[in-house]
């Protein structure tokens, strides 16, 4: 695996998204390359630092319904979650 195959991947790594075929030859990576270690600590701290600071909002139920009618579904509205 060499840093532009890293860096695509980075981020399934820090949401331990990443397939396992993948995960030894990415560590292997970083063990390996400094730069790329640094990214990924840097990745980890910007992700830390937006789950911190990013609460998640739901749109209201009227706003949702009105997009989710748009869709091409056109006019059959779907089963949504109850809240």
């Amino acid at each position: 695996m060499d840093c532009r195959q890293v860096t695509e991947v980075m981020f399934l790594f820090a949401d331990n998204e990443m397939e396992e075929d993948l995960l030894v030859a990415f560590r292997a990576h970083l063990d390996d390359c400094p730069p790329c270690a640094r990214q990924m600590d840097y990745t980890r701290q910007l992700l830390a630092l937006v789950r911190e600071r990013c609460c998640r909002q739901q749109a209201p139920r009227h706003l949702r319904d009105r997009i989710l009618m748009s869709l091409p579904h056109r006019g059959r509205k779907p089963q949504l979650e109850k809240q």
